[in-house]
């Protein structure tokens, strides 16, 4: 049969197995050790020496009935050599259980709660030496009636007390430490069974440095003249003695130690072995209360005992004051968390978002961004509308960071936006700005600014700077670059400073980027800074395909009037809901957005060290580009782009007379260039400029030429001749112009002459 298919064996059958094991382990220890003390002829005879006399009690002390039948049937084997009368055998085997049970049966009713036999205190030590005594005593008893051996030196019985008595204090003491070491392998051992070893070894130490110091002389002399069962019962009593002082000697010192040293130490340990298990279920609060205290049973204890205890309680203590206070501060953090959750959605609600209506009304394309460095910032931008179709943008940054900055920050963004509104010029806004903000300012913070005022039918602008960054102009008629700005002082520093603004002109497309130092102060993990140079190059790429000659669209037949769909540039196209921001394809949005990310891939996840913000916007963003030689042959191009413009409407028809009208505007300017612009003969291309302003329903005409400088406003009107001659440039034709259109300007920038028409158109 299958031997899978036989049962387990139960729990009953295991435990069996293992005392039979154990059972034969030990008869075979004991029968070993026996036999070879009884193969030396001067162990036996008149010396009765026995060493085995200390195994079989031990060993039925630690492993119970199977130790103590092992032993006895280990003796009864040995005894069989050389007894063959069965009674007799029987005898001795009755009298070796006796001998091996006595100290089990003794242990047990004196230390129930022993499992194992461990010689860890003083009274354990004093009660193996009295039961070693006892059991050599009953041994000795039990035997007198059944041995009358005569000695030589000392009565049989005598000698078989001592030896048993000897041999259970010198080798069964050290077999009972291995035993328990061996079955407390798993887990270290205590102070206090740490010490009681080392009393054991004192005591062994002492006893044969005493024998050997007294006794060994005796001996050798009594060795030399044969007299060696002499010298065996004098090392008996001798040791006997020595022994029990030694051992009695060892257990009082160890009483003391243990008591007043080990035990305390050990209960110090255990209590803090479990102590972080209590904690955990009794909370910080009754460790902070002294609930969790550590209490020795001894009212006395040694001054280092009671520091240590006292250090671990004010430690315990402490501990749970700690944890309380820890908790506490996250409670408190939690709860500035959420305030300053509450204070970031209310720094970022006063922040305008509503972009595409205000591009919308001011034909604009507006974007902006903040990124704190932390939960609120100091930087922030401003965004409204002003009498007169005048639109005000606005970047600013508090010299500080966090709720401090943040509070300052709500509070010039207020001054500032009132002050402007209030005062006829942005330099006088400054100025009363300037003087409220130093007052009662006792943190001396103080705000540096930018900000411009765009007129949004003429592209005039108006701007002032404190002491903040010089903006970036781009996608106009010429080279982009650095608007240079006085700095100025920042706002809150000094209340006597009086501001003054400048002016400039934008044309149709063109805009600027205003930003904060932490765009070009952001660092990466290197430390390298972002840079003028690396933000420079980063809106040029953003804004070279915004500036790129629409030539596609100027190609249109001579006098045709376009129906072109809006770019996606155009405002129409960037309004969208209700409060909406831009959107992201319009070209402020693109610029932000570029700035946004090419600093944060510098920065790769580096912590980022101030507040990030910018505030980008485009007049006319749907402006059309021509680039046209000054000849007569370009004109029709040039017209077809302007008609290209108009026609970009969401209404996408033109009437003719407007039409028309187009034509001879730009055909007057264009030709007025061609004709008296180069008198050298080195002409220049012309760089021309058309946008529609679909919420004015106006047209706006730009030509720029690097010829000699020339102003055609500037000449008076003409007196018409019978004939019609213009007599001279700038006069008849301007006059016509000048009654096509809503406004005519004229400017010398960068070289360049630059003509700015505006006229109305009939859809």
């Amino acid at each position: 049969m299958c031997s899978a298919n036989l049962p387990a064996p139960g729990p009953r059958v295991r435990r069996l197995g293992r005392a039979a094991l154990v059972c034969g382990a030990c008869a075979i220890v004991f029968y070993i050790v026996l036999e070879v003390f009884l193969r030396v002829p001067a162990f036996n005879g008149a010396t009765q020496i026995r060493p085995a006399s200390g195994v079989g009690p031990v060993l039925g002390l630690f492993f119970g009935a199977p130790g103590i039948l092992g032993c006895a049937l280990g003796n009864l084997v040995s005894d069989a050599h050389y007894e063959s009368a069965p009674i007799v055998l029987l005898v001795y085997f009755a009298v070796q259980l006796a001998y091996n049970a006595m100290p089990r049966l003794a242990w047990r009713r004196l230390f129930p709660e022993d499992e194992r036999p461990v010689l860890s205190s003083p009274s354990r030590i004093m009660a193996f030496m009295l039961l070693s005594l006892a059991d050599a005593a009953l041994v000795t008893l039990l035997l007198i009636p059944l041995e009358f051996d005569a000695m030589q030196a000392l009565n049989i019985h005598a000698v078989r007390l001592l030896n048993n008595f000897l041999s259970l204090m010198y080798v069964g003491t050290p077999l009972l430490l291995a035993l328990g070491h061996l079955g407390s392998r798993r887990t270290s051992a205590t102070l206090a069974q740490r010490v009681s070893l080392i009393m054991l070894a004192f005591a062994v130490v002492a006893s044969l440095s005493v024998l050997a110091a007294f006794v060994a002389p005796q001996m050798r002399s009594m060795m030399a003249e044969d007299h060696f069962a002499e010298a065996v019962a004098i090392v008996y009593i001798a040791l006997a003695a020595i022994t029990v002082c030694c051992f009695t000697a060892a257990s009082a010192l160890l009483y003391l130690v243990q008591g007043k040293l080990a035990q305390p130490i050990d209960l110090l340990a255990q209590d803090a072995r479990s102590f972080a298990e209590r904690f955990e279920v009794q909370g910080p609060r009754a460790a902070a209360e002294g609930g969790m205290d550590i209490a020795l049973p001894d009212e006395r204890p040694l001054p280092e005992i009671q520091e240590l205890r006292d250090a671990s309680n004010a430690m315990r203590r402490d501990l749970g004051r700690s944890v309380l206070a820890s908790e506490e501060a996250v409670r408190e953090r939690e709860r500035v968390s959420a305030e300053l959750d509450v204070a970031t959605t209310i720094q970022l609600a006063s922040l305008p978002r509503a972009f595409a209506d205000l591009g919308g009304v001011h034909a604009a394309s507006i974007d902006a961004f903040m990124c704190p460095a932390r939960e609120v910032g100091g930087d922030f931008y401003d965004c409204f509308p002003l009498p007169g179709d005048r639109l005000c943008l606005l970047v600013a940054d508090v010299s500080d960071k966090g709720m401090p900055a943040a509070l300052f920050m709500m509070r010039a963004m207020a001054e500032i936006r009132e002050c402007i509104r209030g005062s006829v010029s942005l330099g006088k806004a400054f100025t009363y700005a300037n003087a409220h903000l130093c007052q009662q300012n006792d943190s001396m913070l103080f705000v540096t600014a930018f900000a411009c005022v765009l007129d949004a039918v003429t592209g005039e602008l108006e701007y002032v700077n404190a002491g903040h960054m010089r903006p970036w102009r781009f996608c106009g008629l010429f080279e982009d670059g650095w608007q240079e700005v006085p700095a100025g002082l920042p706002l809150g520093a000094m209340d006597w400073f009086d501001f003054e603004s400048r002016r400039a002109a934008l044309v149709p497309g063109e805009g600027m980027l205003l930003y904060t130092d932490g765009v070009t102060e952001a660092r990466n993990a290197s430390g390298e800074l972002f840079g003028d140079d690396r933000l420079a190059s980063l809106v040029r790429g953003v804004t070279a395909d915004m500036a790129a000659p629409a030539d596609a669209a100027a190609n249109a037949p001579a006098g045709a009037v376009l129906i072109d769909a809006a770019t996606d540039d155009a405002p129409a196209a960037a309004a969208g809901a209700e409060g909406a921001p831009a959107s992201a394809d319009a070209p402020a949005a693109r610029v932000c957005r570029a700035v946004r990310d090419g600093v944060e891939r510098f920065a790769a996840g580096a912590e980022q060290a101030d507040d990030i913000t910018a505030c980008s916007f485009v007049w006319l963003p749907g402006a059309r580009t021509v680039v046209a030689e000054p000849c007569d042959e370009e004109c029709p191009r040039l017209q077809a782009a302007a008609r290209a413009a108009a026609g970009s409407c969401s209404a996408g028809v033109i009437s003719a007379a407007s039409a028309q009208a187009i034509d001879l505007v730009v055909e007057e300017l264009f030709i007025n260039i061609v004709r008296h612009a180069f008198p050298d003969g080195n002409p220049v291309p012309v760089r021309a400029r058309f946008a529609f302003d679909e919420a004015r329903g106006a047209l706006h005409i730009v030509l720029a030429d690097a010829g000699v400088p020339f102003d055609p406003t500037e000449p008076p009107a003409p007196r018409v001749s019978g004939d019609g001659a213009d007599l001279e440039p700038g006069g008849l034709g301007i006059l016509l112009v000048r009654s096509k259109t809503e406004a005519l300007w004229y400017r010398r920038e960068g070289g360049f002459n630059v003509v700015h028409a505006l006229m109305s158109v009939e859809l």
